[in-house]
């Protein structure tokens, strides 16, 4: 049988982007679950986008920031910075929601702004995406019978999950608005990413229901 470089090219793409995703998705939820039982008891306070700081510049020259915030405790000032590169700057005073430990208000984080948020959305990202793809190429070319109201589903779905994690990420927030007092103009894109998957998920159910009168 003669060897098909082009498809085993694609095959090793997909499948290192799902290999890439599991993982990615593994630590997210790994890093999640231990983040939430240790800050279950701290407050939240509003953080205030105050500067800047180069995280990384990578071999093209694209730089991301770490990114400062204030936020204000039992009469005094403390700093937070998020634990990840951001390629997009604030603008000044735009915020964010912080957690911090009562009796330590210097131990504090970012909600939406950690390391875990960012495997979590790219996990996501990198495994269930490349899924849809197969298993659209396999509905295509008849290897599959699927439903076509769970597939206009399940697209609208992919769309509002991949939306709400980058809302979350700019946020903390799973409210696109909060995104919006964070990064600005910069949240559209992922808030209409959340209003296009519900329409669509929407949009089926209701044909569904129609179809079925």
């Amino acid at each position: 049988m003669k060897f098909d470089f082009k498809k085993a090219v694609i095959i090793l793409l997909f499948a290192s982007a799902l290999l890439a995703g599991f993982i990615l998705l593994f630590l997210g939820i790994k890093d999640s679950i231990a983040l939430a039982i240790k800050t279950k008891d701290w407050f939240d306070a509003t953080g205030y986008f105050r500067d800047y700081s180069i995280y990384d510049v990578d071999d093209d020259g694209e730089t991301t920031y770490r990114l400062r915030y204030v936020f204000y405790s039992g009469g005094a000032e403390y700093f937070v910075e998020t634990d990840y590169g951001s390629g997009v700057i604030p603008e000044t005073d735009s915020v964010r929601t912080v957690l911090y430990e009562p009796e330590n208000p210097q131990n504090a984080i970012l909600k939406g702004g950690t390391a875990s948020a960012t495997y979590l959305t790219i996990g996501f990202m990198f495994t269930f995406i490349p899924i849809f793809m197969i298993v659209c190429w396999l509905w295509i070319n008849g290897k599959i019978k699927l439903h076509v109201k769970i597939f206009d589903f399940t697209a609208g779905f992919l769309i509002f999950a991949v939306g709400e994690l980058c809302v979350y990420m700019m946020g903390g927030s799973v409210f696109p608005w909060k995104a919006f007092g964070s990064m600005g103009f910069l949240a559209i894109i992922p808030s209409i990413m959340v209003a296009a998957g519900i329409l669509q998920m929407v949009k089926t159910i209701v044909n569904g229901v129609k179809e079925k009168k």
